[in-house]
C-alpha cells in the first residue's frame, strides 16, 4: 500500500505515456479502455500506443491517442526462405535489425515518463525497460520479465472480468482501485474508426445485394485456431433454419486467408437453399472487408453470430448485438457484459474451459458436441430484442 501511494505521488501527472498492447485484433480493441481511462484522467498528456503493424485499422485516428507507434516486423523467417535466397535473406536480415535498431533509438529518445504494458512478453518487457521511463507499470507474471517494472498488478481474478475491464487494473497506482474496479460504462466502449467514406461503401454494397431494408445476419465461422472453431456445417444448418424460420438473409463475414473455408460454407447453404426452394441469394458472400466497414456492417445487421474471434470485439464496437461461441476458452473475458445486446453460448457440461490451443484430448468435443439447438436457442434470447 505504501509503494502504492508513493507511485501515485510520483506518478500523478505523466507527460507523456506510452501504452504497450502490440495484438491480437481483439486485444488491442478491448485495450481501448485504457487509453480511455487516460486521457479522461490526464487530458493534457501526450499518448502513445505501441502495436504491431495489424493494429493500423484500428488504432488509426484513435480520439484518445497522439499517435501510434508500428514496431518493425521479421516477414521472411522460414528455413525455405534461406534456401531459396541466402544473399537475399542475409540482406533483410539486415535490413530488419537495423529497423528495430532505429526502433529502440525512438522510443528512448521519447523520454516517456510513464509505460504501461498491457501484455508483458520478453520483447515487451525490454521495450518497457529500454524506454527509460521512471515509472512502468507491468504484468505479474514471470521473473524474467517481472524486473523490468516500477509496478506489478496481480492478474489472479481476471478470468472473471471483462477484459476492457481487467486491464483497468493495471492504472490503479494513477486512479486508485474505485475507479479502475467501477469504471464509467463508456471506458468499456471499443472505439474503431468510421467516416462517411465507410458508410457510402457499405450502403453501395446493400443496394448491389438488394438488403437495403432487409433482415440479414451475419455469421463468422472462422478461427485463426481450428481448436476454435464450432464446425462449418453447423454454421451451414444454423444459417438454414434462420432462413427458412425467420426469412433472414445470411452474410458470411470472413478475413484475409479465411476465404476458402467461408466460400465452402457459403456454397453448401446455397444448395441447401435450392432443396428448400429458397433463393439462392439468401445466402451472400461479401469481399474483403476493412475492419471499419466489418463494424459499419455490424451495426446495421439484425445480428452477429460467431466463433470468439477477432471480429466479434469489431461487431461490439459497431454496435452489433451478438452470441458468440465458446469452446475451451471462459466466456467472461471476451464477451461485454451488456446481457441484453450480447451472449456467450457454451456447453455446460463435459470437457470445456480448458484455455490450451491444443485439444489433449483430440476430441475438440468442446464445440463438436455444441448443437444447432442450443446455438438456436441463444439466438431467441436476443431475437426479440433486436432493435430491427
Amino acid at each position: 500500500m505504501r509503494m502504492a501511494r508513493r507511485l501515485a505521488t510520483d506518478a500523478q501527472q505523466p507527460g507523456r505515456i506510452l501504452i504497450i498492447l502490440p495484438r491480437q485484433l481483439g486485444d488491442i480493441l478491448l485495450g481501448s479502455s485504457l487509453s480511455f481511462a487516460l486521457r479522461e484522467n490526464f487530458p493534457r498528456a501526450h499518448i502513445s500506443w505501441l502495436s504491431h503493424p495489424m493494429g493500423r485499422q484500428l488504432l488509426t485516428g484513435h480520439p484518445a491517442l497522439n499517435d501510434v507507434r508500428y514496431h518493425p516486423v521479421w516477414r521472411s523467417k522460414s528455413w525455405r526462405d534461406f534456401m531459396n535466397s541466402p544473399l537475399g535473406y542475409a540482406r533483410a536480415f539486415v535490413k530488419h535489425v537495423r529497423a528495430e535498431i532505429d526502433f529502440l533509438r525512438q522510443i528512448r529518445a521519447e523520454k516517456f515518463d510513464l509505460v504501461v504494458d498491457s501484455i508483458c512478453t520478453p520483447r515487451t518487457a525490454i521495450l518497457a525497460r529500454w524506454s527509460g521511463a521512471s515509472q512502468r507499470f507491468g504484468l505479474k507474471t514471470r521473473w524474467n520479465r517481472d524486473w523490468a517494472y516500477t509496478w506489478l498488478c496481480e492478474t489472479k481474478n481476471w478470468s472473471s472480468l471483462y477484459a476492457a475491464k481487467a486491464r483497468l487494473a493495471l492504472l490503479k497506482p494513477l486512479l486508485g482501485a474505485e475507479k479502475c474496479e467501477n469504471p464509467p460504462a463508456h471506458w468499456l466502449d471499443s472505439w474503431i474508426p468510421s467516416n462517411c467514406e465507410t458508410k457510402n461503401r457499405i450502403d453501395l454494397w446493400l443496394d448491389q445485394e438488394q438488403l437495403q431494408g432487409k433482415t440479414f445476419v451475419l455469421l463468422s465461422p472462422t478461427h485463426r485456431r481450428l481448436l476454435r472453431r464450432w464446425p462449418a456445417q453447423a454454421y451451414v444448418t444454423l444459417a438454414l433454419r434462420l432462413a427458412k424460420e425467420f426469412n433472414w438473409h445470411i452474410v458470411w463475414l470472413w478475413g484475409p486467408g479465411e476465404l476458402d473455408l467461408v466460400n465452402s460454407a457459403h456454397e453448401s447453404l446455397q444448395d441447401e437453399l435450392s432443396q428448400q426452394s429458397i433463393p439462392k441469394n439468401f445466402s451472400i458472400l461479401p469481399p474483403l472487408l476493412t475492419l471499419p466497414e466489418v463494424a459499419d456492417l455490424s451495426g446495421r445487421a439484425h445480428l452477429w453470430i460467431g466463433n470468439s474471434n477477432g471480429l466479434s470485439h469489431v461487431a461490439v464496437a459497431g454496435g452489433a448485438k451478438t452470441v458468440q461461441i465458446h469452446g475451451p476458452t471462459t466466456p467472461a473475458p471476451w464477451t461485454h457484459p451488456d446481457k441484453n445486446k450480447h451472449i456467450a453460448l457454451q456447453r455446460s457440461e463435459g470437457c470445456l474451459r480448458c484455455e490450451s490451443n491444443v485439444c489433449r484430448k483430440k476430441t475438440h468435443e468442446c464445440l463438436q458436441q455444441l448443437t444447432v439447438d442450443e446455438v438456436f436457442a441463444g439466438v431467441l434470447q436476443l431475437k426479440t430484442a433486436s432493435k430491427h
